[in-house]
């Protein structure tokens, strides 16, 4: 008698039930793949066989086929988590020298291990491109946490008002510490390289009343020996401008950039400011200077300046690019890397090696790495992750088909040991 059409059967539907246990099992892993078995018949003999008179030797499975399609995009508040809004496979890494197994993975939670690289929660290294370039290899994405580079100051901007009711003093150049001695005055925070604050100290005075009014501007940088009277120096100017009777600025002429430079800066730390011309300093810092002559109280309006000071790493987040941007102390944005992303003509053919990883296979072909967004592959929503894709109540419906398919199976294996038992028992 024949059994194997359902030892056949148990098995398969046994091995079905272990797919539907193991999605069950996570349905809450992120970046999960939920598993589909696929069942083909036996047939023991074909060639030359009648078609009319086949019987089947049961069935078995064909394929263990994993379901690729986009599970839902989770916040999770966490600025280094990532999620494929898409096709495509994170690429990691183990962290050991001289291995150049790439691993493929969807569980985007990320964060930085002590020597600022993004790594997984198994501790492999995201690889990505440097910068925002996305060409060439990709290696490892490292956050640096080391202070931000600090950049001097080369370019000051200012738009004032000069008040026209301001008396002409006529004893120049004036002193810092007395204000009768000038008729306005200001201070800009510059920062030198090494991102050290000096105070840019202006002072105006109105030398003539007549027109064109005219007024001077005095100049100290503090730390500047040859500037700054507290190391040595003098004021330095004047840096002269004129009004005419509608109170427009003349002279220097609008428009031009820079209005007035600074130069011969020499401070006392050792450091160097202004803007850099092929490596080196200049110890320049130009002027741009937008000002009216109005009868309004002196002011300031709007004011900058193109240096930043020193700074420490504050934040790490990612675009939808996929450009991983580390935000410093000092205002620093700093692209320190792009992710990649591999896609593949057959993401079925890829080996599950557990922990949420994939390697390539010859079935699955070599992974394709390139940037998020570019071709089919998706675009990165940070501070989330994907959540798993199995569907549960799809899954225990699967359960109790394939709970009867077992029972029935048993059933037939049952029925034909009664035959069996039958034909022993003839006389």
């Amino acid at each position: 008698m024949a059994f194997q059409q359902g030892l056949s059967g148990l098995s398969s539907s046994s091995q079905a039930l272990d797919v539907i246990s193991h999605n069950v099992a996570n349905a809450n892993t992120t970046g999960f793949k939920a598993s589909q078995t696929v069942f083909a018949d036996v047939y023991s003999s074909t060639l030359g066989a009648d078609p009319y008179k086949q019987v089947g030797s049961g069935s078995r499975v064909a394929a263990i086929r994993q379901n690729f399609s986009q599970g839902s995009i989770t916040e999770t508040g966490n600025s280094l988590d990532m999620a494929i809004n898409g096709d495509g496979f994170f690429m990691v890494k183990r962290p050991v020298l001289g291995d150049n197994q790439t691993f493929y993975t969807r569980a985007g939670e990320f964060q930085l291990d002590k020597d600022g690289y993004v790594i997984t929660a198994t501790g492999y290294q995201l690889l990505g491109y440097p910068g925002t370039a996305g060409a060439g290899d990709a290696v490892p994405i490292k956050v640096p946490y080391d202070t931000g580079t600090p950049k001097e100051t080369s370019t000051v901007s200012m738009t004032f008002n000069l008040d026209a009711n301001q008396p002409v003093i006529t004893t120049t150049p004036p002193d810092p510490s007395k204000p009768e001695t000038y008729n306005f005055s200001t201070t800009v925070v510059t920062y030198d390289s090494l991102g050290i604050a000096h105070n840019l100290n202006l002072y105006f005075v109105r030398t003539s009343n007549t027109s064109p009014s005219q007024w001077e501007a005095y100049w100290s940088l503090s730390g500047d020996k040859t500037s700054d009277p507290a190391e040595g120096g003098t004021l330095q100017g004047p840096l002269t401008m004129e009004f005419d009777g509608s109170g427009k600025m003349t002279t220097p002429v609008p428009g031009t950039v820079p209005t007035f430079s600074l130069s011969g800066i020499n401070l006392a730390n050792g450091a160097t400011i202004g803007g850099v011309v092929g490596g080196v300093s200049d110890n320049t810092i130009d002027l741009n200077f937008s000002a009216t002559q109005f009868a309004l109280a002196s002011s300031v309006n709007t004011i900058s300046q193109d240096g930043v000071p020193a700074g420490e790493l504050a934040s790490v987040s990612v675009t939808k690019e996929g450009q991983v941007q580390a935000r410093y102390t000092n205002g620093n944005v700093v692209t320190v890397g792009t992710v990649a992303i591999a896609a593949f003509r057959n993401p079925n053919g890829l080996v599950s090696m557990g922990d949420n990883l994939w390697i390539a296979s010859l079935e699955s072909g070599p992974g394709v790495a390139g940037t998020p967004g570019a071709g089919t592959r998706g675009f990165i929503s940070g501070g989330a992750v994907e959540a798993s894709n199995v569907d549960l109540t799809a899954e225990l419906v699967n359960m109790i088909v394939q709970q009867r398919a077992y029972q029935a199976n048993a059933q037939s294996i049952k029925t034909q040991d009664q035959i069996l038992q039958t034909v022993i028992n003839l006389r």
